[in-house]
Parts: structure tokens; sequence; C-alpha cells
């Protein structure tokens, strides 16, 4: 019986978090899909130069020279994996909102 508590209970505690875990995951960017974004931090890399950066669920959208809390129109072009940060980035055309900036993301390396 003991045995049998054990059992149980440790498989519950494995599968408890996962539950968890998947209902707080966001829908990640589609290509082709438009999203308005806002920029959450601002980065600045010795071989893109400045950029802000925004999340669609696990999706990273890099915007050159945006600051944070800009607002953004983009439509997905392509994700591909990020060979430095493993993360999975976006390829896209973005448009600010209020504002008159356009044109291309930065894509992945």
């Amino acid at each position: 019986m003991l045995r049998f508590l054990l059992t149980t209970t440790a498989v519950l505690a494995l599968a408890l978090p996962t539950t968890a875990q998947d209902a707080e995951v966001e829908e990640d960017a589609e290509v082709g899909q438009e999203y308005e974004i806002t920029i959450a931090t601002e980065e600045d890399n010795q071989y893109t130069g400045p950029y802000g950066e925004a999340r669609i669920g696990s999706v990273v959208v890099n915007v050159p020279d945006a600051k944070v809390e800009e607002r953004y129109n983009v439509r997905i072009t392509a994700i591909r994996a990020n060979q430095y940060t493993g993360d999975r980035q976006a390829s896209c055309e973005f448009e600010q909102v209020d504002g008159d900036r356009e044109g291309m993301c930065i894509p992945a390396p």
C-alpha cells in the first residue's frame, strides 16, 4: 500500500507542473500573420546596431532603432533560430503606430 501511495504521489508531482505551465503558454507568432507589438527592451549590438525587442509568445522581434514603449504593426515573413542565442527570431516588415517609421526587422543571423 505504501509503495502504491509513493508511486501515485510521484506521478502526480511530475504531471501537475506540466499542466500549469501549459496553461500559461502564449500563442507564438506565425508566418504571414500581422501583430501589434510594444517594444519591451532596448539593446545595442556591435554588428546590428541599436534595436528594440518585443516577443510574440516565444518568438523574438527586433526592430532597428526602436525605443521602449513604442508600438509597431509587424507582418511576419519568416521565423528562424538565432544561431547565437537559440531563440526563435522573426523576420518581418514593420510600421510604427502613430509614427512615420517603417522598414524591415532584424532577422536571425
